[in-house]
């Protein structure tokens, strides 16, 4: 079972790691939720982290494809 606790500690490693690779692309979070095909307010409550989300895989494919990365970097420490 996964506690509250590290689900949290594993949202903050994806939302730094979200925020990393989008500045890194030199992106604005409204380019980045235009090519991932979301919001622009979903994208700056993901990396804010002021609440917590329960991302989709589809959702996670769709930001590590407009960051052209694989998924599992996002969520490297």
């Amino acid at each position: 079972m996964v506690t509250y606790k590290e689900a949290r500690m594993e949202y903050d490693v994806f939302r730094k790691n979200l925020k990393y690779y989008r500045h890194k692309l030199q992106m604005t979070q409204e380019m980045l939720a235009e090519r991932s095909d979301l919001s622009t307010s979903y994208i700056k409550q993901i990396e804010s982290g002021k609440e917590f989300k329960n991302i989709s895989l589809t959702t996670l494919l769709k930001i590590s494809k407009a960051l052209e990365i694989p998924i599992q970097q996002l969520f490297e420490k």
